[in-house]
């Protein structure tokens, strides 16, 4: 699987996560030590997400960061 689309893929699972949680995109940010644009950048696939910032998001969504990662391996 190329990099753009397991990029795409995690930030599909992120995007659903927080829907889920019923959370926003601004909480989620903060939680991940990063600005609010950053995490869109993140969301829509501008930019990659950072292994720890995946540990931040899912522990503020008290989700298993693997749930991010599921068949991008």
């Amino acid at each position: 699987m190329d990099r753009n689309r397991i990029n795409s893929d995690i930030a599909r699972r992120v995007n659903l996560a927080i829907r889920e949680a019923g959370s926003d995109v601004h909480n989620v940010a903060q939680a991940a030590d990063i600005t609010t644009l950053e995490l869109e950048d993140r969301l829509n696939g501008r930019v990659e997400f950072q292994p720890e910032e995946l540990v931040h998001v899912g522990g503020f969504l008290r989700i298993p960061v693997t749930r991010f990662m599921k068949e991008a391996a």
